[in-house]
């Protein structure tokens, strides 16, 4: 049997025999006798209580990095976006694999929502950036943009990708002592990670959407407002230092410039 069956297994056993105990059908021996879980067994009900708690916890670690990287709540969540689609990936490698869902399977989701972000807030601080820094008038402009940032950055995006996979690999072709839960732990890493490239389509395009909304309903300026870097074409031009202020009968500094008479002779 699988591991899940076993742990279905004993877990409809526990439960009949507490309703049998309850309803009398079940009569236990005079003493202090109590029906409990042990060993593995109650190491995976234990697992599995935590997991319940720390997994939603993890998500929501990741969606608070993001908002304090971007101060910007869709923005973040935009970002955000790349964990589920990556996590989709995980689940869609382990049913072709036909791998459980267990302890180990659930740390590897959990390092997942670590790496799975990684491209998405790649492309999107630059495209941040970058848009902050151009004057914006049409959404043309604000497209073009976002195409020209998105070129820039598939690059470093794809590479990332593919350095993670290939170091998956070793441990996937794993047979050694420990190594299945090696690879449970790594399948969701791996088929999250060839899901994850699409990102860098998904985001690029939620983000363009966002920022022609704002553009079209005049909310644009509020986001350039929020950025340290001035937009070019709004840049105040440098002040120049003003002369040293002179007391009343005191010497000029310096020569006075000729006005087209000649100077004073001295006495």
């Amino acid at each position: 049997l699988h591991h899940k069956s076993c742990l279905t297994a004993l877990f409809a056993v526990r439960t009949s025999l507490r309703q049998a105990r309850q309803d009398g059908s079940l009569v236990f021996p005079d003493g202090s006798f109590e029906f409990e879980a042990v060993g593995s067994f109650r190491n995976q009900i234990e697992a599995n209580n935590r997991l319940l708690w720390i997994v939603p916890t993890v998500f929501f670690i990741n969606l608070l990095l993001h908002y304090l990287h971007f101060r910007n709540l869709p923005i973040s969540l935009i970002v955000f976006s790349g964990i589920p689609i990556a996590c989709a990936g995980g689940m869609i490698m382990l049913a072709l694999n036909g791998v459980e869902l267990n302890t180990a399977v659930w740390v590897g989701f959990i390092a997942l929502a670590g790496l799975a972000a990684d491209d998405g807030l790649v492309m999107a601080s630059y495209i941040h950036d970058r848009l902050r820094q151009h004057a914006l008038t049409t959404v043309a402009e604000l497209r073009q943009q976002v195409y020209e940032a998105g070129l820039k950055r598939i690059r470093p995006c794809v590479m990332t990708t593919l350095t993670t996979l290939v170091a998956l690999i070793p441990i996937l072709l794993s047979t050694g002592r420990g190594s299945d839960v090696a690879r449970a732990m790594a399948w969701p890493v791996f088929g999250g990670m060839l899901i994850e490239p699409f990102t860098t389509f998904v985001v690029p395009t939620l983000l363009c959407g966002y920022f022609e909304f704002l553009l079209r309903a005049g909310l644009w300026s509020d986001l350039l407002q929020s950025s340290d870097v001035a937009p070019a074409g709004h840049q105040q031009p440098p002040s120049l230092p003003s002369p040293p202020a002179r007391s009343p009968g005191s010497p000029p500094t310096g020569p006075d410039p000729p006005s087209g008479g000649s100077p004073p002779s001295l006495p």
